[in-house]
């Protein structure tokens, strides 16, 4: 399946494969005779076209079938969400929903405890994400490791989609009134 900057949905699940310490991708790559480097490899700032990899060991069988010597690699640890992590959170929900960080918090302040609770039974030292990397003839083939944690966002939207369109409502009125509220203190 190829990937790119411009796809803005899947309609189709796609299934990745958990994330991968350091330690336990070098022993693939080992096991498949292939040398791996870090680098710095980043979903979320991925502007490339690339080929996604569903499989870490189908990805390597490929890269050594083409005659790559060597892949690199990245894995990340997300530290236990503190309020900082809330408020950058927060100000990307708010953006992606066109309401203030300000309305939200106040509006979903038990979807934020619920958030920080879920979070703190989260395992940090388990990487996050791991990403391996191959070039072959000019093309990026990636495979991405997924560990499933929360994210505040998700917390606050699914709490609003258990409600359905009531919910929605609810909280459609509630945040246009907190924002005239806050105009009117102007």
């Amino acid at each position: 399946m190829k990937i790119t900057e411009s796809l803005t949905h899947i309609a189709t699940k796609m299934e990745f494969e958990p994330a991968k310490s350091e330690d336990e991708l070098q022993a693939v790559f080992v096991e498949q005779g292939l040398q791996g480097f870090p680098a710095k490899l980043d979903i979320v700032e991925r502007t490339e076209d690339h080929v996604q990899m569903m499989s870490l060991q189908e990805l390597l069988r490929f890269a050594k079938a083409s005659n790559v010597g060597a892949v690199t690699y990245d894995v990340t640890y997300f530290p236990h969400a503190d309020n900082a992590e809330v408020e950058y959170q927060l100000h990307q929900l708010a953006r992606d929903l066109g309401i203030s960080a300000e309305v939200i918090r106040d509006l979903c302040a038990n979807e934020i405890r619920e958030y920080l609770e879920l979070d703190a039974k989260r395992d940090a030292s388990a990487p996050v994400h791991s990403i391996v990397e191959a070039y072959i003839g000019g093309t990026a083939f990636a495979w991405y490791g997924m560990n499933d944690y929360p994210r505040l966002k998700r917390v606050i939207l699914r709490k609003l989609a258990e409600g359905g369109q009531q919910a929605k409502s609810n909280f459609i009125m509630r945040a246009s009134k907190a924002q005239v509220d806050l105009l009117e203190d102007y």
